[in-house]
């Protein structure tokens, strides 16, 4: 890529995240029998006022802010991905917990004083309470799950 002396650059650290500005103050062409070689010097933003060789940097070069946002927010997303796959991958090790549906009993003497009649109880017996999770419980009549076609 080419550079214009004078123009601001921005460098994303590869050995920590930060990013620093630097200017280019010179731009060197050196031209031998088999190719012509463009270097650059660039300023960096220290209290000595650095001059350093572009290629010496171990960061990523942006010429705009925008495109730099762009890579740092790609490279978030790719980690978090890679976070969240790697998650996935260890709750293998976990075993599924199956809950189990018991029917509803009632004790014989709430029977007794509620006088319900023979009929009523039976119903009852086929009718099983599912606990939905956060505190909702479900109830359902085990002979009526054939009418809901699933």
């Amino acid at each position: 890529m080419s550079y214009t002396v004078g123009q601001v650059v921005y460098l994303l650290s590869k050995k920590e995240i930060k990013v620093y500005p630097a200017q280019v103050i010179e731009q060197i062409k050196r031209k031998t029998i088999d190719e012509e070689i463009t270097s650059y010097i660039i300023k960096l933003p220290d209290k000595t006022g650095k001059e350093v060789l572009m290629e010496e940097i171990t960061a990523d070069i942006f010429t705009s802010l925008e495109d730099l946002e762009k890579q740092m927010l790609e490279n978030a997303s790719k980690k978090i991905k890679t976070f969240l796959d790697n998650a996935k991958k260890m709750e293998t090790i976990f075993k599924p917990v199956v809950e189990k549906i018991e029917p509803i009993s009632e004790k014989p003497l709430e029977k007794k004083k509620r006088g319900r009649k023979k009929k009523a109880a039976t119903e009852n017996e086929s009718k099983v309470e599912i606990d939905l999770g956060n505190g909702l419980k479900a109830k359902m009549n085990v002979n009526q799950i054939d009418e809901i076609n699933l």
